[in-house]
């Protein structure tokens, strides 16, 4: 019987040991020119991107010129948004998410 105990604390201590050493992988936002965002790699040569601004009215601008700058960050020609999903928030901050495929040379 004080086996079995021992053997449960010791696999809880491992288990919460373990919890605690695995580091934690909540985004991080960016900060640049009146908005923050996250790139996220999936592949090479394909992103996603979450832009969130607070002017509704620069938000889509605030995208593609971030989805350019990543693209020429890692060494592509061009982009083309695979995937949109726009955030419908009455105020602010107002959230874009976007899916980018980067390529060189001529865009298909």
């Amino acid at each position: 019987m004080l086996k079995n105990i021992t053997i449960t604390l010791t696999l809880i201590v491992i288990t919460l040991l373990n919890g605690c050493a695995t580091p934690s992988k909540l985004p991080r936002y960016s900060q640049t020119d009146g908005y923050q965002y996250i790139e996220r790699k999936i592949t090479d040569n394909y992103y996603m991107l979450e832009i969130i601004s607070n002017s509704k009215a620069t938000l889509h601008t605030n995208t593609l010129s971030q989805a350019s700058v990543l693209t020429e960050q890692q060494g592509f020609d061009w982009y083309i948004i695979v995937e949109q999903h726009n955030t419908d928030n009455i105020k602010p901050p107002y959230k874009q998410h976007i899916e980018i495929r980067m390529g060189k040379g001529i865009k298909p």
